[in-house]
């Protein structure tokens, strides 16, 4: 007759838990922090609309992760094309802009008009709840503070030179 062996006993600790996925920690802080928001697992990103102060945007959160480098980057599209006629003043003043800011940018597809921030954090570590509240309120407070003076530029009369004094009017005025 064979003698049958013992299957092997392996030893697992109580404290050690699965790491959450990237994926999975984004959405445990959107939730505490009560975002609605909806999220597309298969394609790795949350999409959700925000009110800025004058206008809504639509934002992404797109989540990338692998074994060594990670990813969370954000975008807040306005929600208004800008004319044709009026692309060669906004991509000057967004220029200036972007020459102007530490973090982040501003961007516009020049076939259509469409005009976003992208604010992104990345890392060879673990991302925290602390850089996905960065990445996401930095993309939400430059969508609001320079969507009036770039329409100022695309349906009005700005000159794109003074989106500076544009924004700093704008900041002064609701410091009163």
């Amino acid at each position: 007759m064979a003698r049958q062996q013992k299957p092997a006993i392996t030893e697992v600790s109580a404290t050690e838990t699965p790491k959450k996925s990237l994926f999975d920690r984004v959405a445990g802080y959107l939730d505490a922090q009560d975002w609605q928001y909806t999220a597309h697992q298969e394609n790795n990103y949350f999409s959700m609309k925000c009110r800025i102060k004058d206008a809504g945007v639509r934002v992404v959160l797109d989540v990338y992760e692998a074994e060594d480098w990670c990813r969370v980057l954000a975008y807040s599209t306005y929600p208004v094309y800008v004319p044709e006629l009026k692309r060669a003043p906004v991509v000057e003043a967004l220029n200036r802009i972007n020459y102007s800011i530490i973090y982040g940018n501003l961007e516009m597809d020049l076939k259509d008009g469409e005009v976003r921030v992208r604010t992104v954090v990345e890392g060879e570590t673990q991302i925290s709840d602390g850089m996905i509240e960065r990445v996401l309120n930095s993309n939400l407070n430059s969508a609001d503070r320079y969507f009036a003076p770039l329409m100022a530029v695309a349906f009005g009369n700005a000159a794109p030179d003074t989106v500076p004094d544009l924004v700093e009017r704008q900041e002064q005025a609701a410091l009163q």
